[in-house]
């Protein structure tokens, strides 16, 4: 069985640990998506790093945000963007700061499809470049963080920023319009928004946005929980996946990086820092076996119809379960590597161990 990961993010001292994972799980290749110094010299370390491993890293640069304000900022970074993919970059990553955190100096939010940004879009375009764009958030994070929202199992303590509730900050809705506004804008651009286009919640209106977009791809990543947390869901989902083939990428969001590694937790576990302590347990050993615990979820889920009652990370403090969705072979086969090969233009015969 073929796979490719299409959202990861690997620190480059890290590459050993993920390669470990990614053997113990059949993973060929993983696409890791740069921090926000993954553009010149950044990015260049690390592509350095990577081709120790040939054919198991694709790598996803940035741009440096940190110059937005200052003039003709899209144009430096269309050209930034040609450089590096000269380097060996092979496709784009913007972070969900675009739309909620980047200001003008007035005091207002950049907007996603502010025209300024177009020479970055359109010079993804030219190159043949995807870009990955993370818009927003789950839908409850906009919603009171109380016993009715799915989420009230992750988002306090070392996660509470990511309650935005009462802030003043764009709702869900406008930032998603923002974007799909943008996406149709630029036709020629390949567009992959991760956590199903921050549509988890609503895929009726998931399926309106690839119906609407023809260049738009989704993937999975850090949203299985939501596709089936219930039968009725998962069914949804199922249908969603299965008519949506063609646009759906298996991504996971799996992090190696300094933050997490050495408390032993998959970072997207979820898990407040002090909940699992180590108890002594090597901390790179046990990054391995939560982060193959993680991944495994992720193939059942979408290979068989396994109720799975302890899931290996956490949402909802009254527990939650995952319904598999029991996907076609041939639809399992688009979705764990063709689509992500397709739109990489990878050789899967020069990936992993194949």
């Amino acid at each position: 069985m073929t796979i490719i990961d299409a959202h990861t993010h690997v620190f480059p001292q890290y590459a050993d640990l993920a390669v470990a994972v990614m053997d113990r799980c059949g993973i060929d290749c993983v696409v890791t998506l740069a921090w926000h110094d993954g553009f010149g010299a950044g990015l260049q370390r690390q592509l350095r790093a990577f081709d120790a491993y040939p054919g198991r890293f694709v790598v996803f640069g940035n741009v440096d945000w940190s110059r937005i304000n200052e003039p003709s900022f899209g144009t430096a970074a269309a050209l930034q963007v040609a450089q590096d993919v000269r380097a060996g970059m092979r496709g784009l990553k913007v972070y969900k700061a675009l739309g909620l955190e980047y200001r003008h100096p007035d005091g207002s939010f950049w907007r996603v499809n502010d025209p300024a940004l177009d020479p970055i879009w359109t010079k993804a375009a030219e190159l043949g470049t995807p870009v990955l764009i993370h818009t927003a958030d789950p839908a409850p994070f906009w919603e009171p963080m109380n016993e009715l929202n799915f989420w009230n199992g992750v988002v306090y303590g070392a996660y509470a920023w990511w309650a935005y509730y009462g802030k003043n900050v764009p709702g869900h809705q406008e930032l998603l319009s923002d974007r799909n506004e943008m996406i149709a804008r630029h036709p020629e651009t390949t567009f992959i928004c991760p956590h199903v286009g921050s549509r988890a919640d609503c895929l009726d209106h998931a399926a309106d946005d690839l119906r609407r977009l023809p260049n738009l791809y989704y993937d999975i990543s850090a949203r299985i929980p939501t596709l089936g947390r219930d039968l009725r869901r998962a069914a949804h989902a199922r249908e969603f996946t299965i008519t949506w083939q063609d646009r759906i990428l298996l991504g996971t969001d799996i992090i190696y990086d300094d933050t997490n590694v050495p408390t032993g937790i998959q970072a997207q576990a979820l898990f407040q820092p002090w909940e699992l302590p180590l108890g002594g347990a090597d901390p790179h050993q046990r990054y391995v076996e939560t982060t193959v615990s993680f991944f495994d979820s992720y193939i059942r889920f979408l290979k068989t119809s396994e109720v799975q009652t302890s899931p290996p990370f956490k949402r909802n403090r009254d527990g939650f379960v995952i319904h598999g969705l029991d996907l076609p072979d041939a639809v399992c086969e688009k979705v764990l590597w063709a689509n992500a090969a397709r739109l990489l233009g990878l050789d899967i015969a020069a990936c992993g161990t194949l």
